[in-house]
């Protein structure tokens, strides 16, 4: 006698309860294997639609024992075509794959075009259902009839969605546990900033695309999804990029101390977790210039270009109103060791202060 695998299924946890839609189909398959000279060997079930192309995704029973049946080379038997799946896609692919699988109800030799002819009416059926079952809901809805959770009370509608959002962090977890060695081993990665530096998010999930390694919902890893990861396996690793608001308190704090410092040396100073690009400093400390042109009274009136001499252009001024009779070198001298101190452009800078407008650039063409 051959070996077999045997499978069930049943669409609603109601059904699988009772067990009697179960037992119904084990005992057509019992009787199919008896009357055919099949011994099966083992048994799988499920409970779950037959809806939809992904049915070894949904249905772990189904996958062992389409796994079991290649690996014993016997075929699986189903009671009915639908027990198996309501998709012809999925149905197709599996003749396709040369997956041999008997359905009792058709017999032991049903060629490829019924069983197409047979996996359509399956599908067709399931969509009929469905419609039927969806007017069916639509007219009691009309009439004011409530079905489901509806009918029970708000303690228990509480409950059940406690349970479902516990479920599916459960899953989650599961998934996450799953990649756990690809992400540790991702965030261990050096970063393209040098050893002593984590590596960024965004930078890890490239390592793992390079390696071809599939994200859990089957596409490609993203710095969220790498930064969703750690957080459910506890992992704690430094954030690839520094925050906003960090940065700009911190260059801040640096102009506040330096006023008339450039961005390159902002870059070296800032003595952050990841280094400030070029464009980011350059940003942050013109609008650090802007807040002190707008502060300043002078540089106001004067409409002065906001750049990096604006903070030697305001302290000349203060100087200014302090001491009016001070010439170009003694202004030069209260501004101390720095950059700008140029004679005459510190000169022409006092004489419009005096002047209150600013002298005509050769670029003006006015």
């Amino acid at each position: 006698m051959q070996a077999a695998i045997g499978y069930l299924r049943v669409s609603t946890g109601e059904q699988g309860r009772s067990g009697l839609g179960l037992a119904a189909q084990r005992h057509e398959v019992e009787a199919f294997a008896l009357r055919e000279g099949f011994v099966v060997r083992s048994w799988h079930q499920d409970v779950q639609t037959g809806a939809g192309a992904d049915a070894l995704l949904l249905r772990p029973g189904l996958a062992t024992a389409l796994r079991e049946a290649k690996s014993a080379r016997c075929p699986l038997i189903v009671s009915r075509l639908d027990r198996l799946s309501r998709n012809v896609h999925f149905i197709t692919g599996l003749m396709e794959h040369r997956v041999h699988f008997v359905v009792a109800a058709l017999g032991r030799d049903c060629d490829d075009f019924t069983l197409h002819i047979y996996a359509s009416l399956a599908e067709q059926e399931r969509k009929l259902i469905s419609e039927r079952t969806k007017a069916a809901k639509a007219a009691a809805k009309a009439k004011g009839k409530k079905s489901g959770l509806a009918l029970c009370s708000k303690a228990w509608r509480r409950h059940v969605t406690a349970l479902g959002r516990a479920a599916l962090a459960r899953a989650a977890q599961e998934r996450a546990e799953a990649y756990r060695l690809h992400i540790e081993w991702a965030l261990r990665q050096p970063s393209a900033y040098g050893s002593g530096r984590p590596i960024s998010l965004s930078a890890a999930a490239k390592k793992l695309n390079d390696r071809n390694i599939e994200s859990p919902a089957g596409g490609r890893w993203t710095g969220g999804a790498m930064l969703r990861m750690g957080r459910r396996l506890g992992l704690s690793h430094p954030p690839g990029t520094v925050p906003h608001e960090v940065m700009q308190a911190r260059v801040r704090a640096i102009f506040e101390e330096q006023p008339e410092i450039f961005s390159k040396q902002v870059i070296g100073m800032a003595g952050l977790d990841h280094p400030l690009g070029k464009d980011t400093a350059y940003r942050l400390l013109k609008a650090c210039r802007t807040e002190a042109a707008k502060r300043s009274s002078v540089h106001r009136k004067m409409g002065w270009h906001i750049d990096c001499r604006t903070p030697t252009r305001i302290r000349i001024s203060k100087i200014l109103k302090r001491h009016p009779k001070y010439t170009a070198a003694q202004v030069i001298e209260e501004l101390g060791p720095g950059p700008f101190r140029r004679y005459h452009w510190v000169r022409q800078i006092m004489e419009e202060c005096r002047r209150g407008r600013p002298f005509r650039r050769r670029f003006d063409r006015f």
